[in-house]
């Protein structure tokens, strides 16, 4: 990465998203970490975020509709769904990737670094 790449989580089980936080910064990115769709709407109004890492089920929507909702905010969002109970064949990929829970915070990195090579559509 050029540049710290500015990453928002939200994970509504706490110590999921602690530790997904320390993974990532100890990856070298800055971490934004909330836990529902209010904050993190909150979250990207206030700076530019460059990716996203969403669970599906939040104590205050769904994740699909958070998707959508950052994306309007900022279209060359690269963004992640991630849930235990959602299958691939759920998610508009479109709009995001999918990965099945549990995942792991280095296949994420990879992830996030392959969509850094390539363009927004």
């Amino acid at each position: 990465m050029n540049r710290t790449q500015h990453l928002l989580i939200v994970e509504d089980n706490r110590a999921l998203r602690q530790m997904l936080t320390w993974e990532f910064e100890e990856l070298g990115y800055r971490v934004t970490a909330t836990d529902c769709c209010t904050a993190a709407i909150e979250a990207a109004r206030s700076g530019k975020v460059d990716l996203g890492l969403l669970d599906y089920n939040l104590p205050d929507g769904c994740g699909m509709d958070l998707v959508s909702r950052l994306r309007a905010l900022n279209p060359a969002m690269r963004i992640i769904l991630s849930s235990g109970y959602l299958n691939a064949e759920e998610c508009d990929h479109s709009l995001c990737h999918f990965e099945p829970k549990p995942v792991s915070a280095k296949k994420l990195h990879r992830l996030f670094q392959s969509y850094a090579a390539t363009p927004v559509d």
